[in-house]
C-alpha cells in the first residue's frame, strides 16, 4: 500500500514537473517570438560570414571580439549606405516632381513616330505616350483613383521595406554576438548530436553547406547580375541608373529577375536613341537577363552534398511558402528530407557508415 502511494506520489511529481517545464518553454517561445525571424536570419548570416571571421581570428592570434565587431560594422555600413542614398534620391525626385506639378512645368517629351511601327503594342503605346506629352494634367485627373491606389500600395511597400531593414540590422547585430560568443560552435555540435545522434555532425555539415551554397547561388548570382546590369545602365546613359541597379538587385534576390527593369530600359532606348544604338544595348541586356541561367547551376551546385535540383526546388518552394527566409529554410528542410529518404531507401549504406566501413 505504501509502495503504491509512493509510486503515485512520484508520478504526480513527474507530471507536475513536466507541466512546469513545458509552461516555462512555452513562455520562453512566446517572449522570443517577436525576434524569432531576426534570430533565424542572424544564424544564416553568422554561418555565411564564419569563414571570413575565422580567417581574421587566426590572423589576430585568437582574438574573437574585435573581428566580430569589425565584420558587424562593415555589414551594417554596407546596408545603411545604399538605403540612405536610395531614400535621399527618392525624396529629392519626389520634391522635384511635386514642384513641377504645382508650377505646371511637368512635361513629357513627345514619343518617336517609330514606336507606332512596333508590332502589336506599337500603336496603342504611341497613342498613350502622345496623350501624356500633350495633355498630362487631364490624364492624371482621369486616372486619379488608380494613381491614389498605387500610391497607397507604394507607401505600404515602403513601410514594409523599412521594417525589413530594421529587422536586418537587428539580425546583423545578433550575428555579431553569435560570432563573438565563446562556445557557440560547441553548442551547435551538441544540439545536432542530441537531435540526430551519431549522424548529428553529418546533418550539421549539410545545413552549413546548404546555407553557403544558397548564398552563392542566390545572393552571389544576384550581385553579379545587378553589377552587370548597373554597368550597362550607366554606360548606356539611362537616367536614375543607380536606383534601377538596386531594384535589379532586389528583384534578382527574390528570384523575379531584372526582366521588368530591362524591358523598361529597352523601351526607353528605342524611344530616345537610334535603332542601331538601342539594338546593340538590347542584346547586352538580354544577355544580362539570362546570365543567371548559367551562373546559378554552377555556383549553387558546386560542392553540394545534394543534387542541385533539390536545392533549386527548395529555394523556389521555400520562397513561395515562407517569403524571403524561405530562400534558406526551404533548401535546408528539403536537403534534410532528401538525406532521410536516402537513409530509408538504402539502410545498408547507413549501417556501413556507422560501422566506419
Amino acid at each position: 500500500m505504501d509502495q503504491n502511494l509512493g509510486n503515485s506520489h512520484k508520478m504526480i511529481e513527474s507530471v507536475i514537473t513536466l507541466i512546469l517545464v513545458f509552461l516555462v518553454m512555452a513562455l520562453c517561445l512566446l517572449i522570443i517570438s517577436p525576434f524569432l525571424l531576426a534570430i533565424l536570419w542572424a544564424v544564416i548570416i553568422a554561418v555565411s560570414v564564419f569563414p571570413l571571421y575565422d580567417f581574421i581570428v587566426r590572423k589576430m592570434k585568437g582574438r574573437r571580439i574585435f573581428p566580430a565587431i569589425l565584420i558587424t560594422t562593415v555589414m551594417v555600413a554596407l546596408i545603411i549606405g545604399p538605403v540612405i542614398w536610395i531614400f535621399g534620391a527618392a525624396a529629392s525626385n519626389a520634391d522635384l516632381v511635386t514642384k513641377y506639378l504645382h508650377s505646371g512645368e511637368l512635361k513629357i517629351a513627345a514619343p518617336s513616330p517609330k514606336i507606332s511601327e512596333w508590332p502589336l503594342i506599337g500603336k496603342p503605346l504611341y497613342d498613350f505616350l502622345s496623350s501624356l506629352s500633350t495633355n498630362l494634367e487631364s490624364l492624371l485627373e482621369k486616372y486619379y483613383p488608380q494613381i491614389l491606389s498605387a500610391s497607397k500600395l507604394l507607401l505600404g511597400g515602403v513601410l514594409s521595406a523599412t521594417m525589413t531593414f530594421l529587422q536586418l540590422l537587428l539580425s546583423i547585430i545578433i550575428a555579431g554576438f553569435l560570432l563573438a560568443t565563446k562556445g557557440t560552435a560547441a553548442a551547435t555540435d551538441i544540439f545536432f548530436s542530441r537531435i540526430a545522434g551519431r549522424r548529428g555532425d553529418e546533418f550539421k555539415i549539410l545545413c552549413v553547406s546548404t546555407i553557403r551554397n544558397v548564398i552563392k547561388g542566390i545572393l552571389g548570382v544576384a550581385v553579379i547580375q545587378s553589377v552587370l546590369a548597373g554597368a550597362g545602365l550607366f554606360l548606356a546613359g539611362i537616367p536614375y541608373a543607380g536606383i534601377l541597379t538596386v531594384i535589379c538587385l532586389m528583384l534578382a534576390i527574390v528570384q523575379v529577375g531584372p526582366g521588368v527593369v530591362i524591358l523598361g530600359v529597352v523601351a526607353y532606348l528605342f524611344y530616345t536613341h537610334s535603332t542601331l544604338y538601342a539594338g546593340l544595348w538590347t542584346v547586352y541586356f538580354i544577355g544580362v537577363g539570362f546570365s543567371d541561367n548559367i551562373l546559378k547551376p554552377f555556383l549553387m551546385g558546386k560542392g553540394s552534398q545534394v543534387p542541385m535540383l533539390v536545392l533549386f526546388l527548395g529555394v523556389i518552394g521555400g520562397f513561395i511558402l515562407y517569403g524571403f527566409i524561405g530562400l534558406f529554410a526551404g533548401p535546408i528542410i528539403l536537403s534534410i528530407g532528401y538525406k532521410l529518404i536516402l537513409a530509408w531507401m538504402y539502410p545498408e549504406d547507413l549501417l556501413r557508415k556507422d560501422a566506419g566501413v
